[in-house]
């Protein structure tokens, strides 16, 4: 039998290189870490400087504070720092960095060159290091700030290094990162170059949307809407993308928490929940989301990379997240109410004329109607403007509009100043029934439909539990539900937009949305169901409206908080401007 293995200490070098493989997992992760020191260091510029997507050369320089020879020296050591000083330090970081493992861990990796000097100094500090061991260090001439170069990165490495992608997608993964970095200090200027050409030159702003414009341009700026909304304790600030903006990938959805590129499964529910009645399953709208609340409340020593933290009271962020983005998504005006109208006519199918909400007419008569296989094209009808909003009112997707005719039965063509509008008028119909019903249950004024006779509904313990607890919210919802004894509940109404589902499986599946998180978590839940509710009672696709049919429901899409997306996240309408339509015909 054989000996059992002897337990010994690691080498220095080992233990580094173990470490580099949770630190440094690309050339991307090293400019990272790099410029997060160069932010630490109170840097008002940073050069960035890559070759071979990083796998030959990934090179930061700033004008930060700099180094003396002893404080250059330590850098490199494991576990060295200047922003903790005791455990409780970690409770309240405020740095990009604090663990004091990453410039040694890359040094352990590369061939590592680092140049650094004092503002007043005689001479700056040159510090030469091979794979984890020092050559050189040496009196340099250079100007304030540091400047380190990491070259042939898992040289010494080889399972490492055989893991590297092509120069393409680790270069792919530098921009991302510069990016990220780029947005989250708008403060400080930024140049990226590759391969001897310049890709980024960022001058430093106070505006974050500036930034957005330099980096996406225009067109993806002009699509988003400020984020300012907080409990006094977490604070959300950012950019959130409406309709029709979106991908069908997460690369524009970026998080900063407290200034950090970072993410959290909690952030992640958060965004989905907020944009699911926005837009369609598999898209997803920019946004460039800023989380700030007290450091303590917040654990960012996690990961090793920093990519993710911990909130002490997820829920709260949670919530606090959603309000914000559909705040800002809908308007300044979501957070005033909806349009006056009664409950019991908010819950009733609507069909167009009469529309209670277009009180105020058309200043011109509608257009008669135009055969869509026959156009008079001599024909010019006045233009038709949306009723008139009330104060504080979301802005229309046109200001004013022409309607021009029909494409199958179903689709509307529109003419507007900034070229043309094609309206799919079911998915229009049931976005405002859905605003209709959404409002009436936001106001506690569900009308409901009583019972007879009244049903008992037995449930879990847990379930029961949650059910206590939300029964005022369960009654602002049109629920008429009350204890009947040990784990069951007395079902007497139900409200008019549920009526006929069995209240049994409802009550246990409304039970299951309250256990997992609250109020909002709650009204989310039922969100889907009055989604489905409209979409039902909203026109059929056998019918066809006439003219002042739809100018009623054109001007009542234009005063919902989000006219362009139905409530299942299909589009409402689709905008084709004067200047795309002359590219497309050559004309630019």
């Amino acid at each position: 039998m054989a000996a059992p293995a002897q337990i010994r200490v690691l080498p220095d070098a080992v233990i580094n290189q173990i470490a580099a493989g949770e630190v440094v997992e690309r050339p991307a992760s090293v400019l990272k870490e790099l410029v997060e020191n160069s932010i630490d260091a109170g840097a008002s510029r940073i050069e960035v400087e890559v070759v071979d997507g990083g796998r030959r050369l990934v090179r930061v320089r700033d004008d930060g504070t700099g180094m003396d020879r002893d404080n250059a020296l330590l850098s490199i050591e494991r576990h060295a720092t200047s922003k903790l000083r005791e455990l409780k330090d970690l409770d309240s970081i405020a740095t990009m960095g604090f663990r004091g493992e990453a410039l040694a861990a890359i040094a352990s990796v590369s061939q590592f060159t680092l140049v650094t000097n004092r503002e007043g100094a005689a001479a700056g500090t040159e510090i030469l290091v091979f794979g984890g061991r020092i050559q050189d260090v040496r009196d340099a001439g250079a100007p304030r700030g540091t400047d380190i170069a990491v070259r042939n990165l898992f040289f010494n490495v080889p399972a490492r290094r055989k893991f590297l992608r092509s120069a393409q997608t680790e270069f792919a993964n530098i921009r991302q990162a510069f990016l990220l970095e780029a947005l989250a200090n708008t403060g400080i200027e930024f140049a990226l170059r590759a391969d001897d050409a310049e890709v980024y030159r960022l001058p430093a702003t106070e505006h974050l949307l500036d930034r957005i414009r330099d980096l996406y341009g225009v067109e993806i700026a002009g699509h988003l809407r400020p984020i300012r909304f907080g409990n006094g304790v977490v604070e959300i600030g950012g950019y959130a993308g409406v309709p029709p903006c979106s991908r069908l990938d997460r690369e524009l959805q970026v998080v900063f928490i407290n200034g950090r590129p970072s993410g959290s499964p909690v952030v992640n529910f958060a965004i989905q929940s907020a944009y699911r009645d926005v837009l369609q399953g598999g898209r997803y709208a920019p946004l460039f989301l800023h989380v700030d609340l007290p450091a303590d409340l917040v654990d960012v020593n996690v990961h090793p990379a920093k990519k993710e933290v911990r909130f002490r009271r997820p829920t709260e962020v949670r919530d606090v997240i959603i309000e914000a983005i559909r705040l800002a998504v809908a308007g300044p005006e979501a957070g005033r109410g909806r349009r006056d109208e009664s409950p019991r006519e908010a819950a009733r199918p609507h069909v167009y004329p009469p529309v209670a909400v277009s009180a105020t007419p058309p200043a011109s008569p509608a257009p008669a109607p135009m055969a869509v296989t026959q156009p008079r094209l001599d024909w010019t009808p006045p233009p038709v403007p949306p009723a008139e909003p009330e104060a504080g009112a979301p802005s229309a997707p046109w200001a004013e509009y022409r309607l021009m005719g029909r494409v199958g039965g179903m689709y509307v063509v529109l003419e507007t100043a900034d070229g043309l509008v094609l309206m799919d008028s079911r998915s229009a119909h049931e976005r405002v029934i859905y605003e209709r019903l959404l409002g009436a249950m936001e106001k506690g004024n569900v009308p409901a439909q009583g019972l007879l006779p009244p049903v008992t509904v037995a449930v879990t313990p847990a379930q029961a539990a949650a059910l206590r607890k939300h029964l005022d919210l369960l009654k602002e919802m049109g629920f008429g539900v009350a204890e009947f004894g040990s784990d069951t509940f007395l079902v007497d109404a139900l409200p008019v937009w549920v009526a006929g589902v069995a209240p049994g499986p409802l009550l246990s599946d409304i039970a299951d949305g309250l256990m997992q998180g609250g109020r909002t978590s709650a009204k989310d839940w039922v969100q889907p169901l009055i989604a489905s509710i409209a979409g039902k009672q909203a026109v059929g696709l056998q019918r066809e409206l006439n003219d002042a049919e739809l100018n009623a429901l054109i001007r009542d899409l234009a005063r919902t908080e989000m006219p362009y997306t139905s409530p299942r996240g299909k589009p409402t309408v689709i905008l084709l401007s004067t200047r795309e339509l002359n590219r497309k015909f050559g004309r630019e």
